[in-house]
């Protein structure tokens, strides 16, 4: 359980917080891989896999949002980075088994 910040009387029950928020975390990657595996069917060339206009406008946004939450575009930035290179490969693997 998230417990609000507010009701947070000690460690614990911060680091429980943090945990439960690292697995919907996780829950939402799983997630987030379904879609992108679901999009690569869609993919007619490696260009459209890359898509590089694509990953700068979503880093774009990213940082905005980021910036919207108070948070350092920086770490926003490095993690999607990470999760889309990633998940950029996935779609290449999946391409390529389909060509």
């Amino acid at each position: 359980m998230i417990r609000p910040l507010a009701y947070c009387n000690n460690l614990s029950h911060i680091r429980s917080s943090i945990d439960c928020i690292d697995y919907r975390i996780i829950e939402l990657l799983a997630q987030r891989a379904e879609y992108v595996q679901q999009a690569a069917h869609y993919k007619s060339s490696l260009e459209e896999v890359k898509a590089e206009q694509r990953v700068i406008n979503m880093l774009e946004q990213r940082n905005e949002w980021a910036y919207s939450f108070n948070i350092e575009g920086k770490l926003v930035e490095s993690i999607f980075q990470s999760i889309i290179n990633h998940f950029i490969n996935k779609e290449t693997e999946i391409f390529h088994e389909q060509s």
